[in-house]
């Protein structure tokens, strides 16, 4: 506005924009947080510190298989350190239990209601428990032993199909290895996994899964001992150039390209190393 009260044209230019701009919330809101995946970052942060403190003084620490709030158990003998988050990003308490095998943390999610009674729950390793998906925020986070066993997986459904099915081959070909000592199948390049239904079922598994969450066959490869479960995920195409004559323990097989959504789930002897983004184990 110049000395005589007429408005400049550029001025109001400028004011409608911004006006505009305020009232669009997609430009004027700041992006809202993902307060899933902020709540995990957290619980995966305390869980590697209880890991150090199981590897300082050889136990983790309330060690008695009850549910505690984490903030008392946080609050002895961690005097000095950088304070660790206690509660979610909803502002619940997170809940912590241990015994002398591993550690769980629990998030009951934005409603701040339990999911499941987990003080009458066994505790166990997590490696082989079957993955529980939550259809949103409400649902609770679990985490035992530093890995994600239910969250809230926002309609990846197809992929925890699959990977919970390649869990399931799993197991069955474990215990087949417990009597033969040696994994099922001879593939020395992947195959179909309906190759191993001989040998599986029914003593091993009453229904054994063979498709992965997209209908596409489920392949497994047994080569110098080491079993490896693939699915190509949603475009039916490998994401990455997988060796199946590699040998058992390397986790880091197939982790040159990054992960995606709808993306390949490789396992390599019970060990998931390659999963979609988003259902990360």
């Amino acid at each position: 506005m110049n000395q005589r009260g007429i408005v400049h044209p550029l001025f109001l230019l400028v004011t409608s924009f911004l006006s505009c701009a305020i009232a669009d919330e997609g430009i004027a809101s700041p992006p809202k947080k993902d307060l899933v995946a902020l709540t995990m970052r957290e619980m995966r942060i305390v869980s590697s510190f209880l890991e150090g403190q199981r590897r300082e003084l050889g136990t983790y620490p309330a060690a008695d298989g009850m549910l505690h709030p984490l903030r008392e158990v946080l609050t002895f003998g961690v005097a000095g350190r950088a304070p660790l988050s206690t509660k979610d990003f909803w502002g619940h308490p997170v809940w912590y239990r241990a015994n002398s095998e591993t550690h769980q943390l629990i998030s009951y999610g934005s409603d701040g209601v339990p999911d499941e009674d987990y003080a009458q729950q066994r505790l166990y390793p997590s490696r082989y428990l079957h993955i529980v998906e939550s259809p949103g925020p409400t649902g609770d986070l679990v985490l035992i032993g530093g890995r994600f066993v239910r969250r809230p997986f926002l309609g990846r459904s197809r992929e925890m199909e699959t990977i919970n099915s390649i869990n399931a081959i799993y197991r069955a070909a474990a215990s087949y290895a417990v009597d033969y000592n040696r994994y099922p199948g001879t593939a020395s390049a992947f195959s179909p996994v309906t190759d191993l239904l001989p040998d599986l079922v029914p003593i091993y598994s009453q229904e054994l899964p063979t498709l992965d969450g997209w209908g596409r066959p489920l392949l497994y490869s047994n080569s110098r001992g080491a079993l490896f479960l693939v699915s190509y995920g949603e475009d039916g195409q490998p994401d990455h150039d997988y060796y199946p004559d590699l040998a058992c323990g390397l986790e880091y097989f197939g982790v040159g390209a990054p992960f995606k959504e709808g993306g390949d789930v490789v396992q390599t002897c019970g060990v998931l190393v390659r999963w979609p983004l988003g259902t990360e184990p």
